[in-house]
Protein backbone atom coordinates (compact mmCIF):
# COMPACT_ATOMS: atom_id res chain seq x y z
CA UNK A 1 0.00 0.00 0.00
CA UNK A 2 1.33 3.11 -0.98
CA UNK A 3 1.85 6.16 1.62
CA UNK A 4 -1.21 7.98 -0.40
CA UNK A 5 -3.47 5.14 0.17
CA UNK A 6 -3.26 5.68 3.94
CA UNK A 7 -4.09 9.20 4.17
CA UNK A 8 -7.78 10.00 4.51
CA UNK A 9 -8.96 13.69 3.71
CA UNK A 10 -12.86 12.72 3.64
CA UNK A 11 -14.07 10.88 6.99
CA UNK A 12 -12.21 13.66 9.70
CA UNK A 13 -12.82 16.56 7.22
CA UNK A 14 -11.81 19.16 7.71
CA UNK A 15 -8.73 17.26 9.64
CA UNK A 16 -6.73 15.14 7.42
CA UNK A 17 -5.32 11.39 8.82
CA UNK A 18 -2.08 10.87 7.51
CA UNK A 19 0.16 7.92 7.54
CA UNK A 20 3.53 8.81 5.65
CA UNK A 21 5.90 6.02 6.19
CA UNK A 22 4.72 4.77 9.75
CA UNK A 23 4.19 8.59 11.09
CA UNK A 24 0.66 9.26 11.76
CA UNK A 25 -0.52 12.42 12.77
CA UNK A 26 -4.15 14.34 12.00
CA UNK A 27 -3.57 18.09 10.85
CA UNK A 28 -5.54 21.01 10.69
CA UNK A 29 -4.17 23.74 8.71
CA UNK A 30 -4.64 27.44 8.66
CA UNK A 31 -7.24 27.44 5.41
CA UNK A 32 -9.64 25.40 7.25
CA UNK A 33 -9.06 27.17 10.95
CA UNK A 34 -10.18 30.71 9.25
CA UNK A 35 -13.60 28.54 8.90
CA UNK A 36 -14.13 29.13 12.49
CA UNK A 37 -12.36 31.87 13.14
CA UNK A 38 -15.95 33.70 14.42
CA UNK A 39 -16.70 31.47 17.01
CA UNK A 40 -13.14 32.00 18.64
CA UNK A 41 -13.47 35.78 18.19
CA UNK A 42 -16.08 36.07 20.72
CA UNK A 43 -13.62 35.04 23.43
CA UNK A 44 -10.96 36.92 21.69
CA UNK A 45 -10.58 38.96 24.86
CA UNK A 46 -9.13 36.47 26.63
CA UNK A 47 -6.52 35.83 23.89
CA UNK A 48 -7.75 33.20 21.97
CA UNK A 49 -7.08 33.43 18.32
CA UNK A 50 -8.44 30.14 16.40
CA UNK A 51 -5.01 29.22 15.53
CA UNK A 52 -3.26 25.95 15.95
CA UNK A 53 -2.69 26.24 19.65
CA UNK A 54 -6.08 26.67 20.61
CA UNK A 55 -7.38 23.97 18.44
CA UNK A 56 -4.86 21.72 20.20
CA UNK A 57 -6.58 23.28 23.38
CA UNK A 58 -9.45 22.24 22.36
CA UNK A 59 -7.96 18.43 21.47
CA UNK A 60 -7.05 18.69 25.22
CA UNK A 61 -10.51 19.32 26.55
CA UNK A 62 -11.64 16.11 24.28
CA UNK A 63 -9.48 14.02 25.40
CA UNK A 64 -9.34 14.81 28.77
CA UNK A 65 -13.00 14.26 29.08
CA UNK A 66 -14.18 11.93 26.63
CA UNK A 67 -10.68 9.51 26.18
CA UNK A 68 -9.00 9.93 29.51
CA UNK A 69 -7.92 6.32 28.93
CA UNK A 70 -5.49 7.99 25.66
CA UNK A 71 -4.24 10.86 27.05
CA UNK A 72 -0.95 9.40 27.13
CA UNK A 73 -1.42 8.44 23.37
CA UNK A 74 -0.83 11.43 21.85
CA UNK A 75 2.26 14.33 21.39
CA UNK A 76 1.10 17.36 19.50
CA UNK A 77 2.69 20.30 17.79
CA UNK A 78 1.00 23.22 17.11
CA UNK A 79 2.05 26.00 15.61
CA UNK A 80 0.14 29.37 14.31
CA UNK A 81 -0.80 28.03 11.02
CA UNK A 82 -1.22 24.13 12.08
CA UNK A 83 -2.12 21.90 14.11
CA UNK A 84 -0.80 17.77 14.01
CA UNK A 85 -1.36 15.71 16.49
CA UNK A 86 0.65 12.39 16.15
CA UNK A 87 -0.16 9.33 17.67
CA UNK A 88 -1.22 5.33 17.01
CA UNK A 89 -3.84 5.39 14.36
CA UNK A 90 -6.83 3.90 15.93
CA UNK A 91 -6.36 6.63 18.94
CA UNK A 92 -6.04 9.26 16.14
CA UNK A 93 -9.24 7.47 14.69
CA UNK A 94 -11.45 8.40 17.49
CA UNK A 95 -10.27 11.53 18.21
CA UNK A 96 -10.50 12.93 14.42
CA UNK A 97 -14.29 11.82 14.75
CA UNK A 98 -14.46 13.80 17.92
CA UNK A 99 -12.73 16.89 16.61
CA UNK A 100 -14.47 16.83 13.45
CA UNK A 101 -17.76 17.08 15.31
CA UNK A 102 -16.41 20.27 17.47
CA UNK A 103 -15.84 21.84 14.33
CA UNK A 104 -18.96 21.19 11.98
CA UNK A 105 -21.32 22.33 15.81
CA UNK A 106 -20.25 25.79 16.87
CA UNK A 107 -22.30 24.88 19.75
CA UNK A 108 -20.23 22.26 20.74
CA UNK A 109 -17.30 24.32 19.86
CA UNK A 110 -18.07 27.17 22.48
CA UNK A 111 -18.88 24.51 25.16
CA UNK A 112 -15.57 23.22 24.70
CA UNK A 113 -13.57 25.94 24.69
CA UNK A 114 -15.34 27.06 27.50
CA UNK A 115 -13.64 24.55 29.56
CA UNK A 116 -10.06 24.91 27.49
CA UNK A 117 -6.76 26.18 28.73
CA UNK A 118 -4.97 28.85 26.68
CA UNK A 119 -1.50 27.96 25.89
Amino acid sequence: MSDADLTDRITYAPFVLMDVRGHQALLLTDDHMLDKLPVFEERGDEGWCGNGYDWNAIADVIVAERMPELADAFDSDPEAGMLSISGPRPALERLGIAMAQAFRDDDQLRDLLSRAVLD
